[in-house]
């Protein structure tokens, strides 16, 4: 009983939060209005570019007209007047009050200036465009990079934001928006425009052709709303799905050499076929929409222009309408249909952008809990770590605390050169993501010489701290540009130094190029050992002098010779600065360079904490047994 009820609160939570997503959802007219408001900036291009529509429309829609007089004009002789066989003998015809050779005159000057107009209307739409999705990605690729680790844990999804997904975003839904605020708004304006100017004609050629044609426009106008709201809800999922296999193929590629080891390539294919599928179902659910929508449209246009024949033939036996004016007519009906089909494109092509925008403004309005920017700068930041009270858990997993059986409690004096040890999942490397804020503790605060901090300025912070994790990523570059990465105009002498002082010096100087060698995940430059990259990224970390070196697991990759010349460098540098050193390690090379050695036990509870030789001595103490249970082999080569 006591579950189902946990069901039933569950499902009715769920239940509540789908109808505020819902009512949310369908606001469509403050989701068109935040839409409109990104193309705020360039408003002066479409403005520019919207004059320029309105001369080119006015000069497409005089065509009808110029037409229909045209062909009025060319009638045999036995139908004219006296006085109209008179002009014609003389070569006087006229046409709309103008002589035939100042009307067509006229005709090629207006033409020749509605060419120019959609030469410029075109080009300043596709500027307008490009202006708007190039500033959408900067920004959007700014505010990622501002995020904290709980919008990738959770994000504003409850489910994690993983890179494909991201790229997916910034890629695809920027250019579906971008496209919607430029020309498809164009060809919304310009569909409306025809379509007032061509019901506008039409009435003044024919008020009952107008009347009867005006029968076909309701179901029209009905169809293009159901339909348009219909494809924001499969556009949304479409960009959706299409984030997924994104993300897949993003998660896929980057483990290509694992998927190649196992042997598991068929595995990897039918799971990637799987999002495939689910995008090509969705993708043709739209299609079938759209087939609908757009055969009935035409199935209703042609009925249109028949019953049109049928009813202005009449009117012409009648006497109450001319060839020319039926022609006219006609062809006004063909642009005015154009325009309400145009409007039911631009509506379906703005529902979709609407429902890649609502995965924009999900980016856009997610604001990180820990911000970067914000706080106060101190010099003094070379004193005493201190852990008070800390309770941690991570967001992801909320219910399952890190530091279970007590809170954490912990002071690192300065200039300490401290070592955490213990099984996995015990916290060790979760101590080096709060010291560098990746998280704020549940409970409990991190003091600096007496700051908090959460008080502090977080990238001036991080500045004084080095942080050098066990895989590190060399970005796309040069040697030398991976190097000074952390810290801006450095001169030779630091960058030599930072690479003697990581033992990186040899084997970057056998390189031809040395520094200059270009290296990378997209490199087609030198590909890099495990251990030559944490050289790398140790040099990049020592180059900004920092007060704060936190190492987890950086020199797990280094031969035994490398990993003693590195941690003797580091030793001898922190103590001339008096700088701390906090080591993640599970090798006992590592840990015996460490002044102090502070176990952590499965529950992430600090079971001993002393120097090396101390703890080492005691056969009976925890440390000892971690590393019988995890590193034998490394103990007897120590033991000997």
């Amino acid at each position: 009983m006591r579950r189902s009820e946990h069901e039933n609160l569950d499902n009715a939570k769920y239940d509540k939060d789908k109808d505020n997503n819902n009512s949310k959802r369908k606001t469509t007219g403050s989701d068109i209005w935040n839409l409109l408001l990104l193309a705020k900036p360039e408003s002066r291009l479409l403005g520019y570019a919207l004059t320029m529509l309105v001369v080119t429309s006015t000069v497409t829609m005089s065509l009808p007209l110029i037409v229909g007089k045209i062909i009025d004009n060319a009638r045999p002789l036995e139908a004219l007047s006296i006085e109209e066989r008179v002009a014609q003998v003389g070569n006087s015809t006229f046409i709309l009050g103008f002589t035939e050779t100042q009307f067509y005159s006229a005709v090629a000057v207006l033409f020749a200036i509605g060419a120019v107009s959609n030469f410029g209307r075109m080009y300043v739409l596709r500027m307008a465009g490009e202006k708007l999705v190039a500033r959408m990605r900067s920004r959007l690729f700014s505010k990622i990079l501002s995020q904290d680790s709980y919008f990738f844990d959770v994000g504003p999804t409850k489910k994690g934001m993983k890179v494909g997904d991201l790229i997916s975003r910034i890629s695809s839904d920027t250019q579906i928006i971008a496209r919607s605020l430029s020309g498809n708004i164009s060809d919304g304006a310009r569909a409306m425009i025809s379509g007032a100017v061509g019901i506008s004609m039409m009435c003044y050629v024919s008020w009952q052709l107008t009347l009867f044609m005006s029968i076909f426009f309701p179901p029209l106008i009905v169809m293009t709303f159901v339909y348009g709201g219909r494809m924001k809800q499969l556009a949304r999922k479409v960009q959706e799905n299409l984030g997924d296999l994104t993300k897949v193929t993003e998660e896929k590629l980057n483990g290509l050499k694992t998927i190649q080891s196992y042997a598991r390539q068929n595995l990897v294919v039918h799971g990637y076929n799987k999002e495939v599928r689910n995008l090509f179902n969705t993708s043709m659910r739209e299609n079938k929409l759209s087939a609908i929508y757009f055969s009935t449209n035409s199935l209703i246009g042609n009925m249109m222009i028949i019953g049109l024949l049928f009813v202005g033939t009449r009117l012409i036996s009648l006497g109450n309408l001319t060839i020319g004016d039926l022609s006219s007519f006609m062809m006004y009906a063909a642009y005015t249909g154009g325009s309400v089909f145009g409007l039911g494109n631009f509506y379906t092509e703005l529902m979709k952008a609407i429902g890649a925008a609502d995965r924009v403004f999900e980016l856009t309005r997610s604001e990180p809990k820990i911000k970067t920017t914000i706080g106060k700068k101190v010099d003094d930041l070379e004193g005493d770590i201190e852990f008070k009270k800390i309770e941690f858990s991570y967001p992801s997993r909320p219910k399952s605390k890190v530091f279970r059986s007590s809170n954490l409690n912990l002071t690192i004096k300065k200039g300490e050169n401290v070592c955490f040890v213990g099984p996995s999942g015990s916290g060790k490397s979760t101590i080096a993501q709060l010291l560098l804020r990746f998280y704020d503790p549940n409970k409990g605060s991190i003091l600096i010489n007496g700051h908090d901090i959460k008080d502090l300025n977080l990238n001036f912070y991080r500045s004084k701290i080095g942080y050098v994790q066990q895989e590190p990523l060399l970005f796309s570059g040069t040697l030398r540009e991976n190097i000074t990465f952390g810290k801006d105009h450095c001169t030779e002498q630091e960058i030599e130094t930072a690479i003697r002082l990581s033992n990186a010096y040899g084997f970057i100087n056998m390189f031809p190029k040395g520094l200059d060698t270009l290296v990378g995940p997209s490199s087609s430059g030198a590909q890099l050992s495990g251990g030559q990259k944490q050289r790398i990224s140790l040099a990049r970390t020592l180059i900004k002098n920092p007060h704060i070196l936190v190492l987890d697991e950086a020199t797990s990759a280094l031969d035994s010779i490398s990993e003693e010349l590195v941690m003797r460098n580091l030793k001898r540098v922190t103590a001339e600065n008096g700088y701390t050193m906090i080591s993640i390690a599970h090798r006992l090379s590592t840990i015996k360079n460490s002044d102090r050695i502070i176990v952590l036990s499965e529950q992430g509870e600090i079971v001993e904490d002393g120097p090396f030789t101390q703890l080492y001595q005691d056969k009976q103490s925890r440390f000892n047994e971690l590393l019988r249970k995890h590193d034998h082999d490394l103990t007897e080569v120590f033991e000997s």
